[in-house]
């Protein structure tokens, strides 16, 4: 009787961990649409760039404690992954869920100097962060906002608001 007990217990463990998976998975897949390849790869890095922007605004907006280190290490995140944005948006990748206009291949030049220019300006606050000294790392962030903006105005399908 021992052992049909742990057998069960061990059974309802595996089920409760069937069940958590499966809702975690269900998860990305709705916040994602379903997207696979390609999209989903570059909605995952927009997404993790999105955070550590989010993450900076909340300390700049005093939401949060300001931390300058945190705040470099953020804006280095943002940097590397501007150098990736050109190959995650490769000819033909407009299948849905994606986000991604047209516009991008139309303009691939100004597209790839506005990638180009997100390193650029995320190396600035990053390097102003080290400095610690709020004002301006609050100005750079600012610019740095100003670039993800323009891009996304440009190239981006605009939100549905529920």
């Amino acid at each position: 009787m021992h052992s049909t007990v742990n057998r069960a217990g061990d059974l309802n463990g595996t089920r409760l961990l069937l069940v958590c998976a499966g809702m975690l998975l269900a998860g990305t897949v709705i916040a994602h649409g379903g997207a696979t390849g390609i999209v989903k790869e570059r909605m995952d890095m927009m997404k993790h760039v999105g955070d550590n922007m989010k993450q900076v605004s909340d300390m700049i907006k005093g939401k949060t404690a300001f931390d300058s280190t945190l705040i470099a290490r953020n804006a280095g995140t943002v940097m590397a992954a501007a150098t990736k944005i050109p190959d995650m948006f490769p000819t033909h990748s407009l299948h849905e869920p994606s986000e991604a206009l047209p516009t991008i291949w139309q303009e691939w030049d100004k597209f790839s100097a506005l990638s180009v220019k997100l390193g650029e300006e995320a190396k600035q606050l990053q390097e102003t962060a080290r400095s610690g000294d709020r004002q301006a790392i609050t100005q750079q962030f600012a610019r740095l906002g100003k670039v993800c903006s323009g891009c996304h105005t440009d190239y981006r399908k605009k939100k549905k608001h529920k």
